[in-house]
């Protein structure tokens, strides 16, 4: 094994646990959805829906562990920002389903707060680089 196939493997293991998380939120997303939406077997989706959920935040703490120091930093500043971002869309989503506006958008929110993580991750990267 080569010194540059040693460098490779780190970032190919992040870049899998990565994908795996967004796999465990868009499968989370689509069986909260469904289970909303059955008059059957809502129960069974629901957990099914916790059960996927359970294996993103694994993935997650995975992508997270396998980060040297400057990935971290890029970490914490997309996590800084997603949250940010996530309380300022919650807040906003709230208020407008309070006045009688996005009343089906309850589901629509944690795949923003996804999207909005990952919008932190590319902005922080670009800002390291």
């Amino acid at each position: 094994m080569t010194a540059q196939s040693d460098v490779r493997c780190p970032s190919k293991q992040r870049r899998t646990t990565l994908r795996l998380f967004y796999v465990f939120v868009l499968a989370s997303i689509a069986a909260f959805t469904l289970g909303v939406r059955a008059s059957h077997s809502q129960e069974a989706l629901t957990l099914l829906g916790i059960l996927l959920a359970g294996g993103g935040i694994w993935s997650f703490l995975r992508f997270l562990r396998a980060a040297d120091a400057h990935q971290k930093l890029i970490n914490h500043e997309a996590t800084s920002f997603a949250f940010v971002a996530s309380l300022l869309l919650t807040l906003v989503v709230g208020l407008l389903q309070r006045f009688g506006l996005l009343t089906g958008a309850s589901l629509l929110v944690p795949a923003l707060m996804i999207a909005l993580w990952s919008i932190g991750l590319i902005l922080a990267s670009w800002r390291y680089q």
